[in-house]
């Protein structure tokens, strides 16, 4: 215990005992004073004694069930009894000392409990006033936890945004490339197709030709043959040297002239 709590402690124990005895010497005890007892001595004990019976208490609680002369109730339980009681109760003297008794009783609880609590808060208040501290400090704590939890939320959702974002910028990229890709490979289907319907015109152009050219040499050979014949018909027919000479001739020319 440190000098400060002793000083205090001394301080308190001192005003709490020179009030104590300042009321007591003015006021009288808590109880019914001294003078009193003296002068009403014998009228008390009997108040006490009638005011502390059972019958009295039950009496007192149930009034209608308890009075003198029922069923129940003690003999020595009388009317003259409560007649006493309700006379003695209403004495100016007994009315003064009550009060007197109450003021002190009341002002003595009113002063201990301020004595209970300056005592408190005097030796309690460092370890109250650090256990509020510590209490702010920890609900400071949990706040700055709460906000730093709702940044970083905050901070996971715009991430999550961006990447949707990101995403959806990446499904347009990859559907105008695939409609670039798919445009481009069409073209190119088409103009492979183009081309091969050009090679099949071609090819059978080709043909064309080549089948006219052949019908156009079966046709020679076919007309050389028949001209072959009829010169051998006619060679066979006829021993003129001058004639053969111009029949060849005019053979050979002819087979030039289709030739060419």
């Amino acid at each position: 215990m440190n000098a400060e709590t002793k000083t205090f402690l001394k301080r308190y124990f001192a005003v709490a005992f020179g009030v104590w005895l300042l009321f007591a010497i003015t006021l009288g005890p808590g109880d019914l004073s001294c003078a009193y007892r003296a002068e009403y001595r014998e009228d008390h004990d009997r108040y006490l004694n009638i005011s502390k019976s059972e019958a009295y208490k039950r009496y007192t609680q149930r009034p209608h069930l308890n009075e003198p002369g029922m069923e129940g109730v003690p003999e020595s339980f009388t009317w003259a009894q409560i007649d006493f009681l309700e006379e003695y109760e209403g004495r100016d003297d007994f009315r003064r000392e009550r009060r007197r008794s109450t003021f002190y009783t009341v002002f003595f609880q009113f002063f201990n409990a301020g004595l209970v609590v300056w005592i408190a808060w005097r030796l309690g208040k460092a370890p109250l006033l650090k256990l509020l501290d510590n209490q702010i400090h920890e609900l400071r704590d949990k706040l700055a936890a709460i906000r730093n939890a709702r940044e970083a939320a905050a901070a996971r959702k715009n991430a999550a945004q961006e990447k949707l974002a990101r995403i959806d910028d990446e499904d347009e990229r990859i559907s105008a490339e695939t409609q670039a890709r798919l445009a481009r490979e069409t073209d190119e289907l088409e103009e492979k197709q183009q081309r091969r319907l050009e090679i099949m015109c071609r090819e059978m152009e080709d043909r064309k030709r080549e089948e006219a050219h052949a019908a156009l040499m079966a046709a020679k050979a076919e007309l050389v043959d028949k001209a072959v014949n009829a010169l051998l018909q006619t060679y066979k027919e006829t021993d003129n040297e001058t004639l053969q000479a111009k029949l060849i001739d005019a053979f050979t020319a002819d087979l030039e002239k289709q030739v060419s």
